[in-house]
């Protein structure tokens, strides 16, 4: 029996679309961080320079004294970074600036290491 020849785009097309779909209902954040009880608006900010549970650790680390931060959640995977805050007591510009902040180093030298490439 010989089957049209829509068949097999149609079938890769919904395989496709069932995979990504999976994938993103079952991703996991390689870190979460929660400072302070309290619920708050969410933000979430792609980050160029988040490559691994290191680095998703170390980004974390830089809001741990914020106030206003209540917690975080980062997809290294995803390079996302999904921030719970008060909006009255800290905005998503100041959140912006501290994750592209440079970075002192021990030999005296500072680098930037995160860049936000949007947030939404």
């Amino acid at each position: 029996m010989r089957l049209p020849t829509f068949v097999i785009p149609v079938l890769v097309t919904l395989a496709l679309t069932a995979g990504y779909g999976l994938r993103t209902s079952f991703t996991r954040p390689t870190t979460v961080r929660t400072f302070a009880e309290g619920t708050g608006v969410k933000a979430t900010f792609i980050v160029d320079g988040v490559r691994c549970k290191g680095t998703a650790m170390f980004l974390s680390s830089l809001y741990e004294d914020i106030p206003g931060i209540f917690g975080i959640e980062i997809f290294a995977g995803e390079r996302t970074a999904v921030f719970t805050y008060d909006p009255k007591v800290v905005t998503r510009d100041r959140i912006r600036a501290i994750m592209e902040a440079p970075i002192p180093f021990k030999d005296g030298t500072t680098s930037q290491v995160f860049k936000c490439m949007s947030f939404r």
